[in-house]
């Protein structure tokens, strides 16, 4: 055969083996493509999902990837080279990074799914416990571990892909990736120590505190009642619940009360009922715990409060409950009701007998709830997104100390802890001191105005409360129960405002609203003066006063003070201003208003979130404070 020959002959054979190559990489890429959209598939249908099949596409996912890599690695990374093609150019730049953020995604999912294999098929025999799974995982540290690096390979290679440079379809779908990143990585470090939350090496008792928001305190309400949650070896073993007065042993020494509390109602000792008067929950869980005195020894590993608007979500989400004692179920609907029935006995006498059981009811509905959850009779994917709203929205707090679980709190705000921000601060603070139930008929506003043309930067704060009641009450402080809860609603409105502002603010002006001597506890009138202290909280300024408002009225309050230069970070001409608005836990909602007048000689060149009106200087935002909120300027200085 001559060299000719030879030539050509090895000539076919490179194409044909590269036809092969060509033929296996397209069909891996197709698999790809289809074991992708299947997996897609059932995400969005969780309810219906059944965890074998999804480990099965994993799986295949993962062989895929592992083809790809191996057969066309050195492919993907000359993709970039090509990154001048029209619509497509982008996804070939961000091709290695997409290809690592799959790699790392998949190896993730593939260990997961053989850690879960005997989950999976003691499932499939209905034989596997919770117990038994909480076991599991204690057992899987190791792969969790490599779950989390393979999972923090994704996280970096997906902040290095620039998604506004994408295709509309991939950059959809790395959108997507990239919100659920986080929460996979603080899955898995939550995950890790789970089995120690539960209980498998020692019981865990954990409080719930019951707040209601109709009497606001800082973290919510007034705490109305308190109940043990026990848990060992996984299980819920035991819920007790009593009324907050049952957790005072005044046997024991009592600090003083903060002075507010002693100024405006009197009170001397501060008990457990009273410990939620910090804003940052932390701090009021902490002390919840140092206060809590049953008349027996125990320790508390954790706090989770909750409020009325709370339990009747999770009613909603969970559905109907039995509860011994009562007649019908207990739903959403008549849940509220139910808790303002046991306000007073249905014969108006209110007794000693009377008082120590009218919370009685809330141990068994708890009980009911949490019995409902675990036969699985519920829509678990509709309880889920109701929890994570739930603690979105600071309807639900929690606090726990361990050093795994309380950053992951914190960076979710899931612990109600006050967080300065990285510029400008903003937090309103009201707390009911007047023995009743006002605060469900008082309705806010806050208009939150922002002057960066001023050396230093000005801001104005305008608060409107208005009290929805029609009833004629005098405003004269007394500590009375009425025979129906609703007409503790009707009552004067006494509130202790703070005001939260950035460390470094000097206050400028807050007119002052007298209030006559009897209208309060210890009978002296009172200036309105507005009182400035640094909070023991965090790098913040307080500013205090208290505020009356009878049924029917409407006031305004109005706070100026300069803010720190360093609300405003500057790179160059590129300027950034970044406030954060905190929510106050156990409100709805709140409307807000917040107005920033740019600086003159600055061109606005991004705002997040999109601002509801942009007026000359002034940029403009309308929304409701349901939960915390975050606003972004940027602007450039012009030439």
């Amino acid at each position: 055969m001559t060299r000719r020959h030879w030539a050509w002959l090895l000539l076919t054979l490179g194409m044909v083996l590269s036809l092969v190559w060509a033929g296996r990489l397209a069909a891996t890429a197709l698999s790809l493509r289809r074991h992708l959209a299947e997996l897609e598939a059932l995400a969005r249908t969780p309810e219906g999902l059944d965890p074998k099949t999804a480990c099965t596409l994993v799986g295949s996912l993962r062989r895929d990837v592992e083809t790809v890599r191996r057969e066309a690695g050195w492919l993907v990374s000359l993709a970039p080279g090509l990154g001048w093609l029209p619509k497509v150019g982008g996804d070939l730049r961000a091709a290695p990074h997409l290809l690592e953020m799959a790699d790392g995604l998949s190896e993730a999912g593939a260990i997961a799914c053989d850690a879960l294999k005997p989950a999976l098929d003691g499932l499939e025999g209905e034989s596997f416990s919770l117990e038994q799974a909480i076991r599991l995982l204690a057992e899987a540290g190791p792969d969790l571990e490599r779950m989390g690096e393979a999972v923090a390979r994704a996280e970096a290679a997906w902040e290095q892909i620039e998604v506004s440079h994408l295709s509309p379809r991939m950059a959809r779908r790395v959108l997507l990736i990239g919100q659920m990143l986080p929460w996979l990585r603080d899955g898995l470090a939550l995950t890790t120590v789970v089995p120690d939350l539960l209980g498998l090496d020692g019981p865990r008792t954990y409080l719930l505190i019951a707040q209601n928001e109709d009497e606001r305190r800082p973290t919510g309400g007034y705490i109305t009642g308190v109940g043990e949650v026990r848990v060992e070896g996984g299980q819920v073993v035991s819920i007790t619940f009593r009324d907050s007065y049952a957790a005072d042993d005044f046997s024991q020494p009592y600090p003083d009360s903060p002075e507010p509390m002693r100024r405006y109602m009197g009170i001397d000792l501060w008990v457990f009922r009273d410990s939620n008067w910090s804003p940052d929950f932390p701090t009021a869980a902490r002390q919840a715990m140092a206060l809590y005195r049953p008349g027996y020894a125990v320790s508390v590993d954790g706090v989770i409060a909750v409020d009325q608007y709370a339990l009747q979500q999770l009613l909603e989400a969970v559905g109907p409950v039995a509860v011994e004692g009562l007649e019908g179920p207990v739903t959403a609907e008549n849940v509220i009701p139910y808790i303002r029935r046991a306000w007073a006995p249905a014969d108006g006498s209110l007794t000693a007998e009377w008082w120590q059981g009218r919370k009685s009811f809330m141990g068994p509905l708890a009980e009911a709830v949490w019995k409902r959850v675990q036969e699985g009779n519920v829509d678990r994917r509709r309880l889920a997104e109701t929890l994570a709203r739930l603690l979105d929205e600071k309807h639900l707090l929690v606090y726990h100390p361990h050093p795994a679980v309380a950053p992951l709190l914190a960076e979710r705000g899931w612990d109600g802890a006050l967080q300065p921000g990285r510029g400008d601060f903003l937090m309103v603070v009201d707390a009911n001191v007047g023995y009743n139930k006002a605060s469900a008929k008082v309705q806010q506003t806050i208009t939150y105005e922002v002057d960066l043309r001023r050396r230093p930067p000005q801001a104005t704060l305008t608060l409107v409360y208005t009290h929805t009641s029609g009833a004629d009450y005098p405003c004269i402080p007394e500590f009375r129960y009425d025979p129906v809860y609703e007409q503790m609603m009707d009552r004067c409105y006494w509130d202790y405002l703070r005001v939260y502002v950035p460390q470094g603010s000097r206050l400028v002006d807050a007119p002052p609203i007298p209030i006559p001597g009897e209208a309060l506890w210890w009978g002296e009138p009172e200036s309105g003066e507005v009182s400035v202290r640094p909070a023991p909280e965090g790098p913040f300024l307080s500013l205090e006063t208290i505020v009356l408002l009878p049924p029917g009225a409407v006031q305004t309050r109005a706070f100026t003070w300069e803010l720190p230069d360093e609300v405003i970070r500057w790179d160059g001409e590129e300027g950034l201003y970044t406030l954060r608005v905190q929510k106050q836990p156990g409100t709805v909602g709140h409307p807000l208003i917040v107005r920033v007048r740019l600086d003159d000689g600055v061109t606005l060149q991004a705002a997040d979130p999109s601002p509801s009106a942009v007026d000359g200087s002034y940029v403009v935002f309308e929304t409701r404070l349901d939960r915390d909120r975050e606003f972004r300027l940027r602007f450039r200085r012009e030439e």
